[in-house]
């Protein structure tokens, strides 16, 4: 797997890092009488909701989340007053956006066909997300990448994690998501014609790249901005 540093200038198109991994997958023929043989093959047991899962107030909770599915997919996770945006992609064709709350340490998203639930203990997340009837478990660590303008544009103290195409850009039928991992590089997906194919790299001076010939401007996620 490839992966691209942040701060080259701006770089050409070139794919980044992936996973062999997609959420979509058929429901089963039929429906066995026990809860094991009605869940998808290659997928994780729901999570017992029992008093273990409880979340806790942390006083970290609100800056970004970065880590990994159990299919390899990459998810970030940012929070702000209590609102939270997460981007999941696999950097090749499996992407979703999603939205919701993070109170009292527990984690709750919904996105398209798709629901992330979890808990925030300390300096980890941890949780399930529900894409049909496939199911991952995923685990997140606090990304302390540090800017002077983190606390306007993100999390309190921590540089902006997700970036999405601007809204003029979809409009022209554009979209795209990256997410900016610890290490300086980039992962992410540009729909393009209606085809996702692996990002390029955005370039950190103007938060911008190019797909065959097109400018695309990038924007980060802040949640309750939208």
């Amino acid at each position: 797997m490839h992966r691209h540093p942040r701060r080259a200038p701006n770089p050409p198109p070139a794919a980044v890092r992936t996973a062999a991994a997609s959420p979509d997958a058929a429901a089963p023929d039929e429906e066995p009488s026990d809860a094991d043989a009605r869940r998808p093959a290659g997928t994780s047991p729901p999570t017992d909701p029992d008093s273990s899962s409880a979340g806790t107030e942390v006083t970290s909770v609100e800056q970004n989340w970065i880590g990994e599915l159990e299919n390899g997919a990459t998810i970030a996770i940012t929070v702000k007053d209590g609102k939270a945006e997460a981007y999941v992609c696999d950097g090749r064709s499996m992407e979703l956006w999603l939205s919701g709350t993070v109170r009292d340490g527990k984690i709750e998203l919904t996105g398209k066909d798709a629901k992330l639930t979890g808990v925030i203990r300390g300096d980890r997340a941890s949780g399930e997300m529900i894409v049909g009837v496939r199911r991952w478990k995923f685990t997140a660590r606090p990304d302390d990448t540090s800017t002077d303008e983190a606390v306007v544009k993100s999390g309190s103290g921590t540089a902006p994690a997700i970036y999405r195409v601007t809204d003029e850009t979809r409009k022209a039928g554009f979209d795209g998501g990256w997410i900016m991992l610890p290490d300086g590089t980039q992962i992410g997906i540009v729909t393009w014609n209606g085809k996702p194919i692996p990002a390029p790299p955005l370039d950190p001076a103007f938060n911008s790249t190019v797909v065959d010939g097109v400018t695309l401007v990038a924007e980060p996620v802040i949640p309750g901005a939208r």
